[in-house]
């Protein structure tokens, strides 16, 4: 009986085992407009994959949206943004989350953003349930 394990860095966003690894992403442009999203970022926001495309994403945070916006400009500018706070689904109430914020490389459509999603005080993605903290680094 062995282990399997699965390198996700090494996969790009639009790769169909990257869309099933049940890690909550989305991609956005580099102001906040939804482009792509899994199954799980859809579910967390109570809408469908295609209903989330062209939204902007801010407007799911509850509050401190100002510093989610300046993440989200330093992300862009290619730092690494590892931020806790609380995200509004549609018709439900806030879910605390941790987003780590990162270009997307070589997305197909241009320069873009990809917003990984974890539950608060977690360095996985994956299991969601974040609150006004911030850090960035670059990204080498």
């Amino acid at each position: 009986m062995g282990t399997f394990m699965t390198n996700t860095a090494a996969l790009e966003v639009n790769d169909f085992s990257v869309k099933d690894i049940g890690v909550t992403w989305v991609v956005t442009d580099l102001h906040g407009m939804l482009l792509e999203a899994s199954r799980e970022a859809a579910e967390m926001l109570n809408l469908s994959v295609t209903g989330l495309r062209s939204r902007q994403l801010l407007v799911f945070f509850d509050g401190e949206r100002e510093h989610w916006r300046q993440a989200l400009r330093a992300a862009a500018a290619g730092l690494m943004v590892d931020r806790e706070g609380a995200m509004r689904p549609r018709d439900k109430r806030p879910v605390q989350v941790r987003a780590e914020i990162t270009k997307a490389p070589d997305w197909r459509d241009g320069e873009a953003l990809l917003w990984t999603f974890s539950g608060p005080d977690s360095r996985e993605a994956g299991t969601l349930t974040g609150v006004g903290r911030q850090s960035a680094s670059r990204t080498p």
